[in-house]
């Protein structure tokens, strides 16, 4: 049997619709903006509440038991969850790649953080940005470059604010836009795509 040639357009259709899968799935995988978005904001919330009452020191447990559970989340998702529910495309993987580098990354710079004695959010922020535009490329969203763009432009701000509860609230204010917004019309335009 003899291999019939495609055309151009007819292969640039191919690829479109690989995207157009791939976008279709996405919206479960917007699980991790979704989650971690509004798991930090309510970090930031309890701590700030929790300085506004008087127990400054209690800011490492919160943020520790936070991350932790955060993170036994994200992989209970992502090894139990996520492959019952959905096919996970070559995109996926880069995509998660990415975003174990962030990971590791970050405990990285929270040791360098501390050894140097050096403010962390600015650089988290930093770190954020890259992740959100990498995976904004991979993905074709506009949403995730925005969030970068706010993330970049946070880790700024952060740099300029006073080192007390305003940052807490800066923190709440980017995730909101940066990462939990952008997620949102993410996993909506992907749902909207699917006809879930």
């Amino acid at each position: 049997m003899e291999d019939k040639a495609i055309s151009p357009t007819e292969s640039l259709q191919i690829i479109e619709k690989m995207l157009a899968d791939t976008r279709n799935r996405f919206y479960n995988n917007g699980f991790a903006f979704l989650f971690w978005g509004l798991l930090i904001i309510i970090i930031c919330l309890t701590s700030f509440a929790t300085h506004a009452l008087g127990h400054e020191g209690r800011d490492g447990w919160i943020w520790g038991i936070g991350i932790s559970v955060g993170i036994i989340a994200t992989a209970m998702y992502f090894w139990k969850i996520a492959p019952k529910t959905r096919k996970f495309t070559r995109l996926d993987a880069i995509n998660g790649k990415v975003w174990i580098g962030y990971a590791i990354s970050y405990f990285v710079l929270m040791f360098l953080c501390a050894h140097y004695h050096l403010f962390a959010p600015p650089f988290i922020y930093l770190l954020l940005g890259m992740g959100m535009f990498i995976t904004g490329g991979i993905y074709k969203f506009w949403s995730l470059y925005a969030g970068a763009i706010i993330f970049w432009l946070g880790a700024v701000i952060s740099a300029l604010l006073p080192m007390n509860n305003s940052q807490l609230l800066l923190t709440s204010l980017l995730m909101f836009l940066g990462y939990l917004l952008p997620g949102y019309i993410l996993w909506k335009k992907a749902k909207g795509e699917a006809h879930v």
